[in-house]
């Protein structure tokens, strides 16, 4: 037991430390990336959006985009095959402003098997724009974010960029569940990825992301990631094993998301992107299995302490411990609140790695199974 204890505390001290400082180093680097004068005018840029069922969420994300203080954009919707009222809402925005464009879906010309990336491949050939930003309909930019992103690109010389939107949502154990997506804030060195490239190190969200068209071209863009669960990580990490220009970049200040609306909606939400970043197979099954081990003692550590206690009485080590453990909730903290998340949300960080792990053991049993995941109520694994 005592062993036991003296690994598990220089362990959680180590992850504890490593978490504040890199959490820290990512706040610093964002900062400096996002330093840049927001341009009002420049090259056409494309901004295009996969929609299905999207008659509530569509007019608000289009409003946003009409009151842009960058100009020069076009606006490129698709319907995928929706049942509801989005196609209705996609004519009424274009006779309301000539930089709308809609399209259909074709459903006699599938080109890739996940729904949204075939989507995205049968609407980008439309775009006409310099640059392109993929965003999901459920999302609302403030009237300088094109300008923002368009000027971090510039500044920085970058090929594709991707951030944290702050987001939405109305159940407390719904928006727990999304804060997972902190984890990768919190632990992936944002700020050495920048500078040395890696592509498993690599990551972005869906619901914004800026690229060169040209570097999208040169890359094979969407139609090079067939097989993907996800398409926002799989098309960075494609940029970054074609030698592009790729940041993580601070934008909750900028896109507002309202992803899930339920607890369950976002626990199978979150669940397939863990899949998608990690997906299972004979090599992951083993280190995976033993990250689920890792998060629960994290998430599990107060109580864990509380055992050690009682068993082996004041040992020095569960100080170090639990130290290590106020470290990671620290920095846990610090980065959910630069990202705009709730202050009740920011302080249930083991709540959130509890969470973690049953999304990985769920996604597990359901990559496994066969039952694969689904996208707006389609297969894409």
């Amino acid at each position: 037991m005592a062993a036991y204890l003296w690994v598990f505390a220089l362990a959680m001290a180590f992850i504890g430390i490593y978490a504040l400082f890199n959490t820290m180093m990512n706040l610093r680097h964002f900062r400096k990336l996002g330093n840049v004068e927001d341009a009002s005018d420049g090259p056409l840029i494309s901004v295009i959006i996969p929609a299905r069922n999207e008659e509530h969420n569509l007019p608000r994300l289009l409003e946003s985009l009409l009151t842009q203080s960058y100009g020069n954009i076009e606006i490129l919707v698709i319907n995928d095959q929706s049942t509801d009222r989005t196609e209705d809402v996609i004519r009424e925005f274009e006779g309301r402003d000539s930089r709308v464009h809609g399209f259909h879906t074709d459903p006699d010309h599938k080109v890739n098997s996940n729904g949204k990336i075939n989507a995205l491949l049968q609407l980008i050939p439309h775009a006409r724009g310099e640059y392109i930003i993929a965003t999901d309909a459920d999302t609302m930019h403030s009237s300088d974010c094109v300008a923002h992103a368009y000027s971090i690109m510039k500044e920085n010389s970058l090929d594709i960029i991707s951030g944290f939107p702050t987001e939405i949502c109305p159940s407390f154990m719904g928006t727990v569940n999304i804060s997972a997506m902190m984890f990768t804030s919190v632990l992936i060195p944002h700020f050495l990825v920048y500078r040395f490239p890696i592509p498993s190190a690599s990551f972005a969200i869906g619901q914004f992301i800026m690229m060169r068209a040209a570097a999208y071209r040169e890359s094979g863009g969407y139609g090079s990631i067939r097989g993907t669960i996800c398409d926002d990580v799989g098309i960075v990490r494609l940029f970054v094993r074609k030698k592009k220009k790729y940041a993580f970049v601070s934008i909750s200040d900028y896109v507002r998301c309202y992803m899930y609306g339920t607890a369950r909606e976002a626990f199978k939400g979150i669940e397939r992107s863990i899949a998608g970043v990690f997906p299972p197979n004979a090599l992951t099954l083993i280190p995976l299995f033993c990250v689920v081990a890792i998060l629960l003692h994290m998430s599990l550590c107060p109580f864990l302490a509380l055992m050690f206690l009682l068993v082996l009485g004041m040992d020095p080590m569960i100080y170090v411990l639990l130290a290590g453990w106020l470290l990671l909730c620290l920095a846990w903290y610090i980065s959910c609140r630069a990202a705009n998340w709730r202050k009740r949300i920011s302080i249930v960080c083991p709540l959130t790695l509890f969470q973690i792990s049953m999304m990985y053991l769920h996604g597990l049993y359901t990559e496994l199974s066969g039952k694969g995941f689904e996208w707006k109520g389609r297969k894409v694994r």
